[in-house]
């Protein structure tokens, strides 16, 4: 018995959807139904109980945006590379990252530059903030609220007298 062509074509587009499914996974599942549908969030930092200083000068080294262990994409702010976190009215950008419409909560890593500056008074010296990481999770309920999050980095309780300067120990609070 002889099948037409378009009956065997069938078949065969059976066959081979029928076998693949076996092993797809959710990332061929992604693939294959191209790129999901990103939302953009913004980070920001803004200093807090900067009252007794002229100027606190610090800089953003790297962000880090992670879900479950896998990155998230992060575009950094240029102007985060120098921010005086005396102006306690302003939230500085340090960037935005994209989330996919299916995931619902990140951990988020903030790592400044590892020297800074300051002005107190009569005296002005640098700041050592190699340990000024800042980490915390959130989710995506949360984040919709205002589309960004704010750390508010409590100076007068970050910097501590130091050698030769101040070292900065991050006390900070997450706003959405």
């Amino acid at each position: 018995m002889k099948i037409p062509s378009q009956s065997r074509w069938v078949a065969g587009l059976l066959v081979a959807l029928g076998t693949s499914a076996c092993d797809t996974s959710e990332d061929d599942l992604m693939r294959a139904l191209g790129d999901p549908v990103l939302d953009a969030f913004e980070i920001r930092l803004r200093g807090q109980d900067a009252a007794q200083y002229e100027k606190v000068l610090l800089g953003m080294g790297q962000v880090e945006v992670t879900s479950f262990g896998e990155p998230v994409r992060f575009e950094p702010s240029p102007n985060a590379r120098a921010m005086d976190l005396t102006d306690t009215d302003h939230a500085h950008l340090l960037g935005r990252f994209f989330l996919p419409r299916y995931v619902k909560q990140v951990d988020i890593t903030v790592r400044l530059d590892d020297v800074g500056a300051f002005k107190e008074d009569s005296l002005a010296g640098l700041i050592n903030a190699q340990a000024g990481t800042i980490q915390f999770s959130t989710t995506r309920s949360a984040l919709e609220q205002r589309s960004r999050v704010v750390i508010h980095l409590h100076l007068k309780d970050s910097l501590f007298d130091g050698r030769g300067g101040k070292t900065l120990l991050p006390a900070t609070y997450i706003a959405h």
